[in-house]
């Protein structure tokens, strides 16, 4: 059966989830050996499973299904099944994690005894699904994505002498402002095939198309100690720039961390300025240009949660190719993007509630 998608979203939060009927279980010739009275007969489960671009989803505290035959005016021509997924990690499939109801029991029988069944092709099968989240897992930092950088220590050991010892700087890394970066150009040279192929003997300076100074100092620190040294503030122009810069200089050890450091800088930044729209914009396209995607369906939550009227309404009175372009392969347009999860988001009913305090 066809999966369908629906999302959860809060704030600043958000996660696409997919759920579909499963037809599974053990092949055939197995299921022969082992239990030879059900070999004919397909295994159903119930399966949910996240969905989108987030690496890294907040901790479930618990999830209900209620199954429901229902006629075209919601009335329940039989009595529904519940099912509460145990508490803890989800089962663990090929390629993802899911919830799932078990191969055997009730819920089986359940779907087993309505799929396929002639005399209820006129009917509905209405699936109801409750998530519970805290609300401080659902919205932290913590959760956003998987691996982040080591942050720049305070106290700097020997590791840090080529970068920060002034006695060993020797050359200039220049903006397109016409600032410098002091560094050591011995260490450019070993670390980075960018700079063996374009620094010569002679020079004592050289241009990158950065206009941030921060932008290189970032890229630079990573590239030659993996430790991420971050600006005062994050800006999304800024965050652009070290992402391209970092790509142009050479991507050093484990990218993927340097990406997730800035993801989250960026995310504490978003969470400060959500209620400027054109701030949510503008770090929604560098997520989505730079293939940000925890911190790109952040954006989509905080213009679904706080601006998506005005956001409608914008796009209608200034479009923009770069909301509405499509990327390269097909990649999905910004604008379809936000769209899509708000209408997916209507097919949730979102509650909250505050839990008392035993106090001892």
């Amino acid at each position: 059966m066809m999966p369908h998608k629906f999302v959860t979203v809060h704030q600043y939060s958000l996660i696409n989830w997919q759920i579909e009927i499963s037809e599974s279980g053990l092949p055939g010739f197995i299921r022969n050996i082992i239990d030879p009275d059900r070999r004919d007969q397909s295994v159903f489960q119930l399966v949910l499973q996240t969905a989108g671009l987030r690496e890294k989803c907040p901790p479930v505290r618990s999830i209900e299904f209620k199954i429901r035959v229902v006629d075209i005016g919601d009335k329940e021509i039989m009595s529904p099944i519940r099912y509460v997924h145990p508490p803890g990690f989800p089962s663990r499939h090929v390629f993802n994690s899911s919830y799932s109801t078990p191969e055997r029991g009730p819920v089986q029988e359940f779907l087993q005894s309505v799929i396929g069944v002639k005399l209820l092709e006129n009917f509905d099968l209405d699936i109801q699904t409750l998530i519970v989240f805290d609300v401080k897992d659902f919205l932290s930092m913590e959760n956003l994505n998987l691996s982040i950088g080591s942050p720049m220590p305070v106290e700097l050991n020997f590791r840090y002498n080529l970068l920060m010892n002034q006695k060993f700087h020797n050359f200039h890394l220049i903006t397109t402002t016409g600032q410098g970066f002091p560094c050591n150009k011995e260490a450019l040279f070993v670390a980075s095939p960018y700079f063996r192929k374009n620094l010569t003997a002679e020079m004592t300076y050289f241009q990158l198309r950065a206009r941030h100074l921060e932008a290189i100092e970032v890229a630079i620190t990573w590239m030659l100690t993996e430790t991420y040294h971050p600006p005062p503030i994050m800006t999304p122009e800024l965050a652009d720039e070290i992402v391209k810069l970092t790509l142009i200089v050479g991507r050093g050890p484990n990218q993927r961390k340097l990406l997730g450091s800035i993801e989250r800088h960026c995310y504490e930044e978003l969470v400060k300025n959500h209620e400027d729209l054109e701030y949510v914009k503008n770090v929604l396209l560098v997520a989505h240009n730079n293939r940000l995607g925890s911190l790109q369906e952040a954006c989509h939550a905080c213009i679904i949660t706080y601006h998506f009227a005005d956001f409608q309404r914008d796009m209608i009175q200034n479009p923009s190719p770069e909301f509405t372009d499509h990327g390269a392969f097909h990649q999905q347009s910004v604008l379809r993007g936000v769209r899509d999860n708000y209408t997916r988001g209507l097919l949730v009913k979102s509650f909250t509630r505050k839990t008392s305090q035993k106090s001892n």
